[in-house]
């Protein structure tokens, strides 16, 4: 069984999408998200799953966090998430809190990284991976804040991961990338309708980058974070 996406036969360093709410093309390692019906990832597929902070549900939420633990433990789920803090989301704050808490804790049982949706809560997102004392990596997907967050977070060991902000020259994340230890950066494509490449071409170009040099970069971030070896 293959869990990486049949990249291609001659082993050139694929495209590597961190976050996507789609299945990747054939010779790219996409990392599939789910938040919900865990069962369907019993694929071939790579996956991260995750309680979202939008749907969470009180009366199911123990329910919903013992059902994530159970498919956490497949080879195939190499992360914990999208999971996190949202202040402009209708979903109680303390519920919210609860069950990321409850995430982190799994993903430092087994081992795996957690990728992180946050809105307008980076204060509370870096003091929950302080009291925690979290040693898991944390990634911060879809980063397209300032540079005083970014810094803060980056003091706190947290890894950003940048999405389709980049397409647009004025944005945080086209401003930001260029600043970034590149050992600290992830690409993705989340929810658009768009292929990783399109990604790839922005962020080399803000980078002023060769594309098979950023290839690289990332696809070693990749190995060292989710702690993958190519077969």
């Amino acid at each position: 069984m293959c869990f990486f996406n049949c990249y291609d036969l001659n082993h050139s360093t694929p495209y590597i999408n961190i976050h996507s709410h789609h299945l990747g093309a054939d010779g790219d390692i996409t990392i599939t998200n789910t938040h919900q019906f865990f069962e369907r990832i019993i694929d071939s597929n790579i996956h991260s799953i995750g309680l979202h902070p939008w749907y969470l549900n009180t009366n199911t939420l123990n329910e919903d966090l013992s059902s994530l633990e159970r498919y956490a433990h497949l080879k195939n789920v190499i992360a914990i998430g999208e999971c996190g803090l949202d202040k402009l989301c209708q979903t109680d704050w303390e519920l919210q809190k609860k069950a990321f808490i409850q995430q982190i804790q799994i993903a430092e049982k087994l081992k795996k990284p957690v990728i992180i949706h946050c809105v307008k809560a980076f204060n509370e997102l870096i003091e929950t991976k302080k009291e925690l004392k979290v040693k898991t990596p944390m990634i911060v997907h879809g980063y397209n804040n300032n540079k005083h967050i970014a810094e803060q977070l980056l003091q706190h060991g947290f890894y950003f991961s940048f999405g389709k902000s980049l397409l647009k020259s004025d944005s945080n994340a086209s401003a930001l990338i260029v600043t970034l230890s590149k050992e600290r950066i992830f690409l993705e494509t989340d929810d658009a309708d768009i292929s990783i490449k399109t990604i790839f071409d922005a962020a080399a170009s803000r980078l002023q980058m060769n594309e098979d040099e950023l290839k690289a970069i990332i696809y070693n971030n990749f190995k060292t974070v989710f702690q993958y070896e190519r077969p």
